[in-house]
């Protein structure tokens, strides 16, 4: 643990996060606003010492935005994690069943917005889901140039399915095509 770099963190935080780390227990709650960026800085120890995945899930889930740290890293750190203790803790359950076709691949959309489309890797297998994120995003931040992307991937490929608010599927598409949607269907009242 002395490799691990505290930097940012209070000397309180620090010795929390220093117990739950020899306890093998999820440190973002002791520092939620900070977990982020000392996860970035430590994954690779975070990784080799056991106790990356838990606290990694919920630093990204609760993140805002992802953009300051970039999307290079944010695979880096999935690819940090271990995929079984990722499936563990966030199983793809039953809607990928819903999505699978013969070849055990599966569909995703993803909705975007602003003059730079970041196809991240969070991924949904509803098309509406996505439509509604791009004018979520576009109403939010006042942005334009709304989109739909959509890939598929082979479920292998998935690191896991993430249930905060809808499915999330955390996947690196190798491939993703533009989906051609009307403009009047960027709205914030549709089913989701």
């Amino acid at each position: 643990m002395a490799d691990l770099d505290y930097a940012g963190l209070s000397d309180e935080d620090a010795k929390a996060v220093k117990r739950a780390i020899a306890r093998h227990e999820n440190f973002h709650g002791y520092i939620p606003s900070h977990s982020l960026e000392f996860i970035v800085r430590n994954y690779r120890m975070l990784a080799s010492l056991g106790i990356l995945e838990e606290p990694w899930i919920d630093a990204y889930m609760h993140a805002s935005h992802l953009s300051m740290i970039g999307e290079t890293v944010v695979r880096a750190v999935f690819d940090a994690c271990e995929r079984a203790r990722l499936l563990k803790l966030k199983p793809l359950g039953d809607a990928i069943a819903l999505g699978r076709d013969r070849r055990d691949r599966i569909t995703l959309f993803r909705g975007c917005a602003g003059p730079v489309h970041t196809l991240g890797m969070s991924w949904t297998p509803s098309l509406d889901k996505a439509i509604w994120y791009a004018a979520k995003h576009a109403e939010y931040y006042h942005l334009d140039n709304k989109a739909v992307y959509v890939t598929t991937v082979p479920i292998k490929d998935i690191y896991c399915r993430l249930d905060h608010y809808d499915d999330d599927f955390i996947v690196y598409p190798q491939e993703v095509w533009c989906v051609d949607v009307p403009a009047k269907e960027f709205r914030l009242d549709r089913p989701r």
